[in-house]
């Protein structure tokens, strides 16, 4: 008897490479028939007009023929006479699921989504793909960079985990962890520089540091086949999804070995 494939649900806010990256490395692994499953919708907080980069992912997903949902959030809190975001999550929230109501993903998956969305995890069986190692650092990637620089960490990662009002510390599903010190770093780590109080400097810095973007791509490079691992284990059996509509994963699936032979396949030989 043949398996049903794994319908997913994605959110995005489509805001970057990153983002695009994980989309692309699902649908090419979809149709390699290596991922056993189908995006049931993409939901994105933007619409059309808000940036090229906005607009290429739309692109992308339309010319697949996958259902999009596209809801600016901008909007929505411009409609609030741009009341904080704070007090406006739960109703945004609320608004997203009365548009995605004709859809029943078996999981829902966070893929470069900016925003914390405290109902409609509590809603749907929602994972979120965080740029870190398990207890880590919250919030943006950039944030994960820098908390590793500032460490003098000798490894980061990736996790994939349970999303819940407790921002990036629901039960962690998955990971994957990488080395960012010892041959081909040294160099970089010498010159390494504190992360400035200044957010428009701290910007600069983001853009040209050497160390920052080295960690920053040695990341993207295992986010996109850790997420597409991921949702494989989760369409073979591998990941109990008992254990995820129960928001009890135990014993979180290391994938490091299987992501890191994926990364030197897509490299190629030296």
């Amino acid at each position: 008897m043949s398996r049903v494939p794994l319908k997913v649900g994605w959110f995005s806010t489509a805001n970057g490479p990153g983002s695009l990256g994980m989309l692309e490395a699902v649908l090419s692994a979809i149709d390699a028939g290596t991922l056993d499953a189908k995006l049931e919708f993409v939901f994105v907080n933007r619409e059309r007009g808000q940036t090229a980069a906005t607009d290429h992912y739309m692109d992308l997903i339309e010319s697949r023929g996958i259902p999009l949902v596209a809801f600016s959030s901008r909007k929505f809190r411009r409609s609030r006479e741009n009341a904080v975001w704070s007090s406006l999550r739960e109703d945004f929230d609320s608004e997203v699921l009365s548009r995605l109501s004709d859809y029943s993903p078996d999981v829902a998956l966070q893929a470069g989504y900016m925003l914390y969305a405290p109902v409609l995890c509590q809603s749907l069986l929602m994972l979120n793909q965080h740029p870190a190692l398990p207890g880590g650092a919250v919030g943006r990637w950039q944030d994960a960079v820098w908390d590793s620089i500032e460490t003098r960490a000798s490894e980061a990662g990736s996790i994939v985990h349970i999303s819940t009002p407790d921002l990036d510390r629901g039960p962690v599903v998955s990971f994957c962890r990488f080395n960012i010190a010892g041959p081909g770093w040294h160099e970089l780590w010498t010159d390494a520089v504190k992360r400035p109080d200044d957010p428009a400097e701290r910007k600069v810095i983001e853009q040209v540091d050497p160390l920052f973007n080295a960690i920053r791509r040695a990341g993207l490079a295992r986010e996109r086949p850790h997420v597409v691992r991921t949702l494989a284990a989760i369409a073979s059996g591998e990941i109990s999804s008992s254990e995820l509509r129960s928001q009890e994963a135990t014993g979180a699936l290391d994938l490091t070995d299987v992501v890191e032979a994926d990364v030197k396949a897509q490299a190629g030989p030296p």
